[in-house]
């Protein structure tokens, strides 16, 4: 986990959602293997979680593995707006538990949460949710 640098990519919105990959980077001078979904949860200024925890998208997955400075990715989603219900509060923070990690890394990353919506894909070199 110390290996790993987590960071966004760049947002995007498509059909009414608005997709965001979390980087996972490999900083070490060795491969490493991820496999699995991240624990993504949003929080305020002080930490406390907004609304639900994302769900995972249901796809299957496999290792990644990645070479050093290689990198992976986990891509979230949520409505582009209210489209189906309320938004919750803009958070400040994503709370990010790297597949088989029991450490969050707090990533600066304002995020609202619309619609109920909020889902996580495995980590993947695909960019798929």
């Amino acid at each position: 986990m110390s290996d790993l640098y987590l960071s966004m990519g760049p947002k995007e919105g498509a059909a009414g959602s608005l997709y965001w990959p979390i980087r996972f980077t490999n900083t070490s001078t060795t491969n490493c293997a991820l496999r699995g979904y991240p624990g993504v949860s949003v929080l305020d200024t002080a930490h406390r979680q907004i609304g639900p925890a994302a769900a995972r998208s249901g796809l299957q997955y496999a290792n990644v593995a990645l070479a050093p400075a290689h990198s992976a990715a986990s891509v979230i989603r949520t409505t582009n707006g209210a489209v189906g219900g309320p938004c919750l509060s803009t958070g400040t923070y994503l709370s990010v538990y790297p597949p088989a990690s029991y450490r969050a890394v707090f990533i600066p990353a304002p995020w609202t949460i619309c619609s109920g919506l909020f889902v996580v894909g495995p980590v993947n070199t695909q960019g798929t949710i």
